[in-house]
């Protein structure tokens, strides 16, 4: 977002244009690959932190992977398991597809 020239802000304040409507119009859809990019970063190694809220939370923070863990360990209740585990991977497949296409519609751009 710093690097957005302002340049063009200064060009459609100069046009006239509303704070608002230099945001939707102007600085949104040039910052929103980066933003997109960013939530998904930040999902992806999301997904991939289980050990840290199990050990910093001390089983008081509930996080999908430590939900899975415990009813496999403890509840022995794997049918819940197997559903919340479809559930995550469901998910995950969803957001990369969603990013798939972003990527692929801004290489056609």
């Amino acid at each position: 977002m710093r690097r957005l020239d302002p340049a063009l802000v200064a060009a459609a304040q100069g046009l006239g244009a509303s704070n608002w409507r230099i945001f939707w119009r102007i600085y949104l859809p040039l910052t929103l690959p980066g933003i997109f990019a960013g939530s998904v970063i930040v999902f992806v190694l999301s997904l991939g932190f289980f050990i840290t809220p199990a050990l910093l939370g001390g089983g008081k923070v509930m996080m999908v992977a430590v939900l899975i863990e415990q009813e496999v360990h403890q509840t022995l209740n794997w049918p819940l398991a197997a559903a919340l585990s479809a559930v995550l991977l469901a998910l995950t497949l969803g957001v990369y597809g969603l990013a798939q296409g972003a990527t692929r519609q801004e290489a056609r751009s």
